[in-house]
């Protein structure tokens, strides 16, 4: 079943085009890396697919609900309701964690289940605690944020997206706020979600990761997709110029 339908999506901020026509499909249980050059339209992808942006163009299916669709008159948006409960489908983790500051580990994990999607708080702090488990951060339930590194922060947000039991998970380069040594701590959290069949979008600059995870590797540049394919076509065979000569960069 696909998970995500994006058909020809446009995007502009002012007069810059920012997207030009990205058209994506995601499967149920498939990791797909978008890579690509810094401004070339991935983080902003990522967020017109859960409406953190609106789009100019195209039409966003996800789990066969359409969130938003092309029309004569433009692009019209699903109503305000339908909207939450599409978006409700897709948990997001940031570059920068973004964790309430004066809330608790625990207390961010249960806030939106609770609030948002009014679930029983009983129920929900169990799940939660079952997922800071998971995360490997039990024993950090009743810190604050500020008390944690950054490896265990992103860790943190990673299992707060995941309580509110998303159908699919977008990841925004949610390694590069962090240093080399606590990047590895949340990429193995990423690979553990991989084993379990969750259904993944992961904007990274993290290439190991994507060889090793993804079942599919986007390479983005001028808001286009230039290539796409297995890691090894990617990676290994590519053709592509624009994709060498980024792979070539990376690699210095």
């Amino acid at each position: 079943m696909k998970k995500i339908d994006a058909k020809n999506i446009v995007k502009h901020f002012g007069g810059l085009q920012v997207l030009k026509g990205i058209n994506l499909e995601v499967n149920e249980g498939e990791v797909v890396a978008i890579i690509g050059p810094s401004g070339s339209g991935k983080s902003t992808f990522l967020r017109c697919l859960n409406k953190l942006e609106d789009v100019n163009g195209g039409t966003i299916i996800i789990d066969g609900e359409t969130l938003v669709e092309e029309a004569s008159n433009g692009v019209v948006y699903a109503d305000k309701q339908k909207q939450q409960e599409i978006v409700c489908k897709m948990g997001m983790v940031f570059q920068q964690f973004n964790l309430f500051p004066h809330m608790t580990v625990l207390e961010n994990l249960i806030e939106a289940p609770v609030q948002v999607q009014k679930r029983e708080k009983d129920e929900v702090i169990k799940e939660a605690e079952i997922l800071l488990k998971k995360v490997g951060l039990l024993e950090k339930r009743d810190v604050y944020p500020a008390q944690l590194s950054g490896g265990q922060q992103q860790r943190v947000a990673i299992a707060r997206a995941l309580c509110m039991k998303p159908d699919i998970m977008l990841f925004d380069e949610p390694t590069s706020a962090l240093d080399p040594e606590l990047t590895s701590e949340v990429l193995q959290t990423m690979r553990n979600l991989a084993k379990e069949k969750m259904t993944m979008v992961v904007v990274t600059h993290e290439m190991t990761f994507a060889k090793e995870v993804a079942n599919r590797i986007i390479f983005m540049a001028d808001g286009v997709i230039q290539a796409e394919g297995t890691p090894a076509e990617v990676f290994d065979n590519t053709e592509n110029e624009r994709l060498k000569n980024f792979l070539r960069a990376i690699e210095k």
